[in-house]
């Protein structure tokens, strides 16, 4: 596969920059990429993880990098569970659908909380400030109280009592 003969110091200095710049990764020899099993008796053993690394990178489609500023490193799949992945160098978590750092409740890129989303405005249901849980109302006054034992008006969504919104709509209490 690999018709020329390379030094140590050439082949580790190559795979280096390949590292460093992943438009060269992995490096080619004649336009064929060098095996890296034929390189693996002269590497150093970290060397050999971190291309082994950037191959596992390279590969994951849409990949995840640490949200935490000081690292931002890639977190493998195998460190996902679910919608967030665990950093296995600062153990921070990061969401992997919207690339941020891991946050409570819905993902506002998550493609079905986009669909539910947009069904709730379509219909105009309200969210309640407390636990953001959804809430549609068919009949009845705009006094809202939800599981969670929050009150809210329907019509604004703020804490029960602190607006100017009217308590109903005729139509509302008899449809």
């Amino acid at each position: 596969p690999v018709p020329h003969n390379y030094c140590r110091e050439c082949l580790l200095e190559w795979f280096n920059k390949a590292l460093e710049d992943t438009i060269v990764f992995p490096p080619k020899c004649c336009r064929n990429p060098i095996p890296l099993d034929l390189c693996k008796h002269v590497f150093p053993y970290d060397l050999i993880e971190r291309i082994e690394e950037k191959e596992v990178e390279l590969s994951t489609p849409n990949p995840t990098y640490c949200a935490h500023s000081t690292c931002g490193r890639f977190i493998r799949p195998d460190y996902h569970r679910n919608d967030l992945a665990r950093c296995p160098h600062c153990s921070q978590e990061t969401c992997t659908l919207c690339k941020a750092p891991a946050h409570r409740g819905l993902c506002p890129d998550d493609p079905a909380t986009k669909a539910l989303m947009d069904t709730a405005s379509e219909k105009k249901w309200q969210r309640c400030f407390n636990c953001k849980e959804m809430v549609e109302l068919n009949t009845g006054c705009y006094h809202m109280t939800c599981r969670c034992k929050a009150e809210f008006c329907y019509l604004c969504g703020k804490k029960w009592h602190t607006c100017e919104c009217p308590l109903w709509e005729e139509e509302r209490l008899t449809a």
